[in-house]
């Protein structure tokens, strides 16, 4: 599942070019992330905690968009056993 969701965030983060994206854009790419994560409750959490506090009323900024989907990807990678 991890695979799934890191190609997910890889393409988003390929195509996530400008200053400016859609409000609507970014909510329904946290809610396909959700969708995709199933049972990975960390995962869930902070893409729940992602869409209570999307910022912006109509557009988001392309920084917080990056950083976003920066944090994402870390969230999802599988934790390193020792």
């Amino acid at each position: 599942m991890e695979h799934v969701i890191a190609n997910m965030i890889e393409e988003l983060q390929n195509t996530a070019d400008g200053q400016l994206i859609d409000r609507g854009r970014v909510l329904d790419h946290l809610l396909d992330l959700r969708l995709a994560a199933g049972g990975q409750s960390a995962f869930v959490s902070l893409v729940d905690e992602l869409l209570a506090n999307i910022p912006g009323k109509t557009v988001v900024e392309g920084a917080w968009w990056n950083e976003t989907l920066s944090r994402l990807g870390e969230t999802a990678q599988p934790e390193a056993v020792s």
